[in-house]
Formats: C-alpha cells, sequence, structure tokens
C-alpha cells in the first residue's frame, strides 16, 4: 500500500486546470512532500454534461469514485482535493483535507437551481482543514465559517526574455466563445480600425469560431488569424511578441491566459469581466484608460487604440510595474508559501 504525504485529486475538467494540478504536485514534491497525483475519469456519463446542476454532479460523482478507488490502494496523510466539484460529493476522507478552488460555487453557480451545491460547498469547506483559493476575490467569496484559508495561485514561470521590437499584434484566448466574450473580441477588433495590426485568437478551432461569429451576425474581419489549440509555449512566444492581449471575456474565474500576458509584456486590454478575476486589478491598477466599464464592444475598440497609441516610455513604464507584480506568482514564491503555510497545518497534528 502506497504512503504518500499527499493525495492530490485531479478533476481536470480543462487543459488549464490539468496544467495547474501538475504544477501544484511538482511544487509540493519541491517542498519536501510525496505526492501521488490522482486523475478523474468521468467515462460515458460525461455525455450528460450540457448545462449546471447536472454538469457539477456528473464531474462529483466520477470524482468520488476516483477517490474510493485510490484510497483503497493508498494510504495517504492529507488529500488536496483540487476542485470544489472534486470534493461535493466525496465520502469524508478519515485524513485531513484542503480544498483548491478557483472560485467558490455561490460565486460562479449562482441562483436557486444550484442550491445543492451551494449546501454541499458549505459542508466541505467547514469541514476542511486548509481551502486554497487561486485569489483574494475567491477567498473573499467563500462562505462563513469555512475553514482558515491561504491564497495560492497558480504559480506562472516568467518570461527568459523580451524582445525590445513587437509586432502590431493582438493576441486573444476564447475557448470557451460565450463565456469569453468571442463576439465581443471580434466586433471590437472590427471598430477599432488598426490597418496594419493583426489579431491572433487561440483555444478554439476555426470552424467553431466562425459558427460563434455567424449566430451573432458579425463577418470576419480584417487582420484575423485563427491559431486554435497549440502547445502552451507556443502561446507563450506569441505573447512575447504581442503588444496587447484583449479580453472581452463576460467571466473569469481565474483568468491564467491573461496574467501570463503580463508576466509576458503584453498590454492588457479588458472589459468588464465578471467573476474572481485576478488579473483585472491589476490592469486597472497599470493602465485604467485600456480597461473599460462595460462590455460594449466600441467601449473595448476605443481601449485598444488607445493601447496601440501608448507611447514608448509609457508602455516601458507599464511592463515594468507588470514584471514587477507578477514576481508573486513565480514557482518560487508559491513554493514558499506551500513550505511555510500550507505543509505545516496540513500535515500537523492540529
Amino acid at each position: 500500500m502506497r504512503r504518500d504525504d499527499i493525495l492530490l485529486l485531479s478533476l481536470g475538467t480543462t487543459i488549464g486546470l490539468r496544467a495547474g494540478d501538475e504544477a501544484l504536485a511538482d511544487l509540493l514534491r519541491q517542498a519536501g512532500a510525496s505526492v501521488e497525483l490522482v486523475r478523474v475519469r468521468i467515462g460515458a456519463a460525461g455525455a450528460l454534461r450540457r448545462a449546471y446542476p447536472v454538469t457539477d454532479l456528473v464531474e462529483a460523482a466520477a470524482a468520488r469514485r476516483a477517490l474510493s478507488i485510490a484510497l483503497r490502494r493508498s494510504k495517504p496523510r492529507a488529500v488536496i482535493f483540487s476542485s470544489i466539484t472534486s470534493s461535493l460529493l466525496a465520502r469524508r476522507p478519515r485524513v485531513p483535507y484542503a480544498v483548491r478552488l478557483d472560485a467558490p460555487s455561490r460565486l460562479n453557480r449562482p441562483g436557486a437551481r444550484n442550491a445543492l451545491q451551494h449546501a454541499l460547498e458549505i459542508r466541505r469547506l467547514r469541514d476542511a482543514r486548509l481551502v486554497l483559493p487561486f485569489s483574494e476575490a475567491a477567498a473573499n467569496a467563500l462562505p462563513a465559517r469555512s475553514a482558515p484559508a491561504v491564497v495560492l495561485p497558480q504559480p506562472i514561470v516568467p518570461a527568459e526574455s523580451q524582445p525590445a521590437e513587437r509586432d502590431r499584434l493582438a493576441v486573444a484566448y476564447t475557448p470557451d466563445p460565450k463565456a469569453k466574450g468571442l463576439d465581443v473580441v471580434v466586433a471590437a477588433w472590427a471598430q477599432a480600425g488598426l490597418g496594419g495590426s493583426r489579431l491572433e485568437i487561440f483555444g478554439i478551432e476555426p470552424d467553431r469560431g466562425r459558427r460563434h461569429l455567424a449566430r451573432h451576425g458579425l463577418p470576419e474581419p480584417a487582420g484575423l488569424l485563427w491559431r486554435g489549440r497549440v502547445q502552451a509555449a507556443e502561446f507563450r512566444a506569441t505573447l512575447r511578441r504581442a503588444h496587447v492581449f484583449l479580453t472581452g471575456a463576460r467571466w473569469e474565474d481565474f483568468g491564467f491566459a491573461q496574467l501570463e500576458a503580463l508576466a509576458d509584456g503584453a498590454l492588457l486590454v479588458c472589459g468588464a469581466t465578471g467573476g474572481a478575476f485576478e488579473a483585472l486589478s491589476h490592469a486597472r491598477e497599470l493602465a485604467p484608460s485600456l480597461c473599460t466599464d462595460d462590455l460594449r464592444p466600441e467601449s473595448i475598440a476605443g481601449a485598444l487604440r488607445r493601447a496601440f497609441e501608448m507611447p514608448d516610455a509609457e508602455t516601458a513604464r507599464y511592463r515594468r510595474e507588470a514584471a514587477r507584480r507578477m514576481a508573486a506568482y513565480r514557482p518560487e514564491a508559491i513554493g514558499a508559501l506551500i513550505a511555510e503555510r500550507v505543509l505545516p497545518i496540513l500535515l500537523g497534528d492540529s
């Protein structure tokens, strides 16, 4: 029987969450803990995932099965659930557990139809030894009487170097075209009228993206290039050439791509995104003129034009300050939090 310090249950429903769980496992190991990373397989029931709350319940049931199987062959000192969903239906472990989450369901699953998730969430977060939210906004939205929280962002590896000259390029990432506002992004780009510039859209295949635009009555504007799904290294390399990262998202639970953009020196043009959007406060403080108070394409188009017209000295200051802020997300900074504030509590006797 395995006797690792920590069993990390990874629901991993997106590429970003799977990468985040792998990074967390590596940092736990670097901090001196032995870790078993257990991945959840949804199986045939995945076909039922069409709307909430059914989606959450299907995933929670799969996570319950995965945890039960893992605990038959291993005896960890603690369990970390990689999301609130993965913990909802799980039997309470006989060892201390922590819940890592990008946002509590009471924030991103509002309404009476999600009352069951809210009730289960309250119990799970109350009985945990630690809650590990990605952001201060998520921590502030936790239910009353939740376990103590340690804000533990996803780590971001800083750029090794940045080019002296950048392309007249904007980058967007819209894997979920509705939530990430693909229609807002494209309409804003078209209205900005930035001749000689281009917009590269990642995370969605061209046919699906074009269908979404057609449903919104939007023609494909000049200068748009569909990049689809690419490896993380290729995405980061493009960010280091980009002048702007453009987001018109309606909702962000954390906004990992936007933080990567800041780390890579792209100016962040933001609409009024909802959710525990970690990058939004940074963007507003770095350059308020590049952030809008609404999601109207004409407002975001104006911010886009201002970003491409920003004087060189102001752009350099923006990038220096963004790099300073992103130091808090470096793997070594997150690793120090784990060693000093997470493992002593999670693996301790009290």
